[in-house]
């Protein structure tokens, strides 16, 4: 599951609200190293701290189609994959992701159009690697959920614990990366409760503007080199 991290294809960063996609690959049985789901958003910032990207109502989203699997039918394991993808939309609040550089992890919050909405999601991943059309990572499946209450005090949970035990059960996950992504969490749920960047820093500046339009998927989304 977990493969090295590769260096940026695209040197040059994107502007502030050009159209990217945000893919997890991930080498998946007979189909090879693919996209196993892919998001648009619009970038917000991009440089050499940190990359900030929002997906607004109906950004453009595609999903591995297949019969699901695993706790709740959740998961299209590869053999259940037929290889080809659901169209579909984000819905809900608009998400901003924010990825510090480097970091095993995106930390991600919902503005609703007025104001950000209270749930803090941590998603494991690799590091960002910038492409051509927008950023790749590999997603852990285990995700940190943090909640402050009036007081600044946080609370933490974490998010698909079962996912991750089936997936180590059926062989996709080996014990050692198990135990890696569990210790991320832990790193992530320890950067909460410190105020670590980005957790104790103004958001403010990454309200997504309202005028955006929904992005759509670009042309050679699914290609992987």
């Amino acid at each position: 599951m977990h493969d090295d991290v590769a260096n940026d294809v695209r040197s040059e960063p994107f502007r502030a609200g050009e159209s990217v996609v945000l893919r997890s690959l991930h080498t998946l049985g007979s189909h090879g190293r693919t996209v196993a789901f892919a998001v648009a958003g619009r970038v917000l910032v991009d440089d050499d701290d940190v990359a900030v990207v929002a997906s607004p109502l109906g950004s453009a989203v595609r999903r591995r189609a297949g019969t699901g699997s695993g706790p709740n039918a959740r998961l299209v394991l590869p053999s259940d994959w037929n290889g080809s993808y659901v169209e579909d939309r984000w819905f809900g609040a608009t998400v901003v992701r924010v990825h510090p550089k480097g970091a095993a992890w995106s930390v991600w919050r919902w503005h609703d159009g007025t104001q950000w909405l209270p749930d803090w999601y941590v998603n494991l991943e690799l590091p960002w690697v910038r492409t051509s059309i927008g950023f790749d990572s590999q997603d852990w499946t285990l995700d940190v959920i943090a909640t402050r209450d009036g007081a600044g005090r946080w609370s933490v949970r974490y998010k698909d614990e079962d996912e991750l035990a089936f997936l180590t059960d059926e062989g996709l996950v080996t014990e050692t990366d198990r135990t890696m992504i569990e210790r991320t969490g832990e790193d992530a749920t320890a950067a909460v409760h410190t105020g670590s960047f980005p957790f104790e820093t103004d958001w403010s500046r990454w309200v997504p503007d309202p005028k955006w339009s929904a992005p759509q998927m670009p042309a050679g989304w699914d290609a992987v080199q």
